[in-house]
């Protein structure tokens, strides 16, 4: 049962103006419960459920901007009729999203986003996919991928002390052809690669540094420095918070698989679902569930969780409609969960995240791209990862770019953290025509809440954690898997299923 109207919670996707609608949602007040009493059914404590406050309470400082672009004409008259000249399609009702404050030409702006509103599919928290991790042998095994399609993202970038951004070389074929790249640094690299392949079968290589800090390792085994090493870091190693919070093995196992992710699907080491990640792929298992019975509600509230009095354990739930349903596990996520269950946890991880509307590419040409400021580089405590999916990925019309921002919280709000960053991307202040032109940005911040550290939950309430900072789904696949054991001890996490299709199923 989902309360939702859509699939994926709060790992889907929006067109525009559901977008628009959601982000509005979230900013309203956060209404206190009406029902935070607990009351009795049939002898067991019923404990309501307050979905609306939990989801609001889970994202803050959430802002919005709509950019306008004025055509560069020599004509005012022309520059009027542009202005106006979507205006007779677009209702004033539309324009209800935002602040009637709007100039003209971000009016006009708004105006033929929202035309174009379905074509949009944004993710509220994206993430992209390694060729070898655990979520694409999951997709495979269970026959999930054969209701998805996917781009690779071919391309990284990070940006440079020297304010430039610089093509990462990852592959040997990357490597070789680098013209950013010295050829002493090209040698270090390619000794590095060659060893963080199969590190496990040159353990002296690291005996005694497996705890330090995997930076230290780098500089001192293989003298990697300066851009080069921010390039293994970052790009590679794709390191989520401050260089020397990673030790040798983890750096290590984190690069090796990065590694072994290249040349599986191309020359990319990265897949990008198309239509939105968490939407299609939540879909694509619903299918898979229905095929051998699962049934899928939306748009179906829960009103209370039933605990037994005496066990204290869950019994089962009443819907929206006054309806009793019993089952031996609940699984949820966090936001199904009565407020007397949980234990607010204080110093939960926070993400800050933008999705960004712009006029061109940033960089180059392509589907998709990974752009990362490493800290310190625009006044940031932590990396900051930014995604760019074009067309190719179905995320936006054919003319337009969608930039996911991410980072973990450091500062006041989701836009102190990411603006600076923003701005080396784009023309923010029309000061240089060089760099793409903003069309829409939405800034907003959320909580990564894990109600496992909750000792008030009964055992066989099984709640799922929320999207994290990582760039990818193996966090949350590794934990469905390791529910599912707890739950069925001596069973195969999704085996191998026939094609649906088949006519003998």
């Amino acid at each position: 049962m989902d309360t939702n109207e859509y699939y994926g919670g709060s790992w889907t996707s929006f067109n525009f103006q559901e977008l628009l609608d959601w982000a509005q949602l979230l900013q309203g007040h956060v209404e206190e419960s009406s029902g935070n009493s607990q009351e009795n059914f049939e002898g067991k404590k019923a404990l309501p459920i307050n979905f609306s406050k939990a989801r609001r309470q889970a994202y803050s400082t959430i802002e919005y901007e709509i950019y306008g672009i004025l055509k560069q004409t020599n004509s005012t008259e022309e520059n009027e009729e542009y202005l106006h000249k979507d205006e007779q399609d677009t209702s004033e009702e539309t324009i209800r999203h935002v602040s009637t404050s709007l100039s003209n030409f971000e009016r006009e702006t708004l105006a033929k986003l929202l035309k174009e509103s379905k074509q949009y599919n944004l993710d509220i928290a994206p993430k992209i996919m390694p060729c070898r991790g655990e979520l694409i042998e999951l997709l495979i095994s269970s026959g999930v991928g054969r209701y998805l399609e996917f781009k690779a993202l071919d391309k990284t970038y990070i940006y440079s002390d020297q304010d430039t951004f610089d093509k990462v070389p990852c592959s040997k074929e990357d490597v070789f052809t680098s013209q950013t790249v010295t050829l002493i640094d090209k040698r270090k690299l390619m000794r590095f690669l060659t060893f963080a392949l199969d590190f496990t079968n040159s353990p002296e290589t690291f005996e005694g540094y497996e705890e330090k800090p995997y930076e230290k390792f780098l500089k001192e085994k293989f003298q990697i420095d300066g851009k080069l090493l921010s390039a293994v870091l970052y790009a590679i190693t794709l390191i989520q918070t401050k260089a020397n919070d990673v030790n040798t093995i983890q750096g290590l196992t984190y690069t090796q698989r990065y590694l072994k992710s290249l040349g599986r699907y191309g020359n990319a080491a990265f897949l990008v679902a198309l239509y939105g990640a968490g939407s299609e792929i939540s879909q694509g298992f619903c299918r898979i569930s229905a095929v051998f019975g699962g049934i899928y509600m939306l748009n179906h509230s829960i009103k209370h969780l039933l605990i037994d009095k005496s066990s204290n354990n869950f019994t089962g739930l009443i819907d929206v409609n006054g309806q009793q349903l019993s089952s031996t596990y609940l699984i949820t996520s966090i936001d199904y969960i009565p407020e007397k269950l949980l234990q607010e946890n204080e110093e939960c991880e926070q993400i800050s995240r933008a999705i960004v509307i712009i006029d061109r590419y940033i960089h180059e040409e392509g589907d998709a791209s990974l752009t990362i400021f490493p800290p310190d580089s625009v006044g940031n405590e932590y990396p900051i990862r930014v995604l760019q999916f074009s067309e190719g990925t179905r995320s936006c019309p054919e003319d337009k770019y969608v930039l996911y921002m991410s980072t973990k919280a450091s500062g006041k709000s989701a836009k102190e953290d990411l603006y600076k960053a923003l701005e080396k991307l784009v023309n923010i202040s029309n000061d240089d025509a060089s760099l793409s032109s903003p069309l829409f940005a939405l800034f907003y911040r959320h909580k990564f809440r894990d109600a496992t550290l909750s000792s008030l939950l009964p055992d066989n309430i099984i709640v799922t954690n929320d999207s994290d900072s990582s760039l990818d789904f193996e966090t949350a696949t590794i934990q469905a898997k390791q529910l599912f054991e707890k739950m069925c001890p001596n069973e195969e996490f999704f085996p191998a299923v026939p094609d649906p299709d088949d006519d003998d199923l």
